[in-house]
Formats: C-alpha cells, structure tokens, sequence
C-alpha cells in the first residue's frame, strides 16, 4: 500500500472513530465530521498529484493552546471514559485504561508540558500512539481536526517562548499549532523501565 493510500485509510479511520465517539454534547465537531465524510465519498478520485499536500496531522487542545501529532504516529482516538490511578509512579503517568480488555499506559500531557492541571471532571479524549507493542495513551482535553501542514515551514525552537520543554516540540506552524514529537514522548524513561511496574500494579 503507498504512503498515501495508507495516510488516507487512516484519516478516514480518524474521522469514523472520532464520530463514534462524540455524542449529542458535541454537534458541532460531529457535523463537521459528517460533512468532511460525505464530501469525500462524493468526489470523484483525485489524482495522486492534486491529492492535499503536505504532513497530515490531529489537532487537539490541551488547555488553550493547539497542538497536532502526525497521523501517521497515530493508532486510535477515542473518548476517555475512566482510567485508574498508579501510586508511585512520576506524575507524567495520568493512570491505566483498560480498551478490549488490554491495559494501556497513559500519559498526562499537562505536567509533560509544564502546563495546569484542567479544573474538575470534564471531558477528555485519549490519542493512542503507535508502538511496537501496546500503545500509549495521551490524555488530551478536545479534538479540533485533520488538516495539512508543510513542514518547511515548521520553527524548531532553541527554547521554546512559553515555557514547554523543548524536548517534546517538533515544531511550531506559522499560525502557532504546535507539533509534538512522538518519538520522544515514548522514549520517556517511565515507559521504558517502569511498563512492567504499572502492569502489575493493574
């Protein structure tokens, strides 16, 4: 399969999980769903050439800021229903949640970030990423889109100006989305020398 056969196999897998998962609390991101859906069944099939150009990317919000991961680091989206607490583990652990009967790690992006902690119990999402085993959550508070983003025109950040570990950001887009780099969010020591803590502790 090529790359954007596959890269449009899975923001169309995007788009039916982020539909599935939204409910009447959410009409405006479930038409804007719907629409993307019906607009791409009705077309005619482009040509490889006049297909959107570009690094497709998830945007999502944590807090009130923008941020994107590249589709292709990405293995599902869904809502946050529950996830269970695992004591003594960094606070970049948000807990456990259990999908299909597997347990799954999943981080909490705000301390991550250096950002707040988001005020009581509101709704949250979880952006899974892909990995050679298990994949791993990341607790984000709302889904914006898909869209298309050059990469040439991304500003890798020496320091980044609001305070977010470097570390963590791939790049930031002229209208300030932000793009998280996954590669380093999973080489997060916790992940790598404490997965089997967390299981047992499940």
């Amino acid at each position: 399969m090529s790359g954007a056969k596959e890269t449009a196999g899975l923001v169309e897998r995007l788009h039916r999980q982020l539909a599935a998962g939204f409910d009447v609390n959410d009409p405006v991101f479930v038409e804007q769903v719907l629409k993307v859906r019906a607009r791409r069944l009705a077309a005619p099939r482009q040509p490889e050439d006049d297909r959107p150009q570009g690094l497709a990317v998830l945007c999502f919000a944590i807090g009130t800021e923008s941020y994107a991961l590249p589709l292709a680091e990405l293995a599902e989206v869904m809502p946050l229903a529950q996830w269970t607490p695992v004591p003594g583990l960094a606070q970049h652990l948000l807990g456990v949640t259990n999908v299909r009967g597997e347990i799954h790690p999943v981080l909490n992006l705000h301390a991550m970030l250096t950002l707040p902690e988001p005020e009581g119990s509101g709704r949250a999402y979880v952006v899974f990423l892909r990995t050679p085993g298990r994949a791993v959550g990341l607790r984000v508070d709302g889904l914006s889109r898909i869209r298309f983003i050059d990469p040439a025109r991304l500003t890798v950040p020496h320091e980044t100006a609001n305070g977010l570990p470097q570390r963590f950001v791939a790049g930031i887009s002229p209208e300030t989305l932000i793009l998280l780099d996954a590669r380093q969010i999973l080489a997060l020591d916790l992940l790598q020398d404490r997965r089997a803590d967390y299981r047992r502790a499940t």
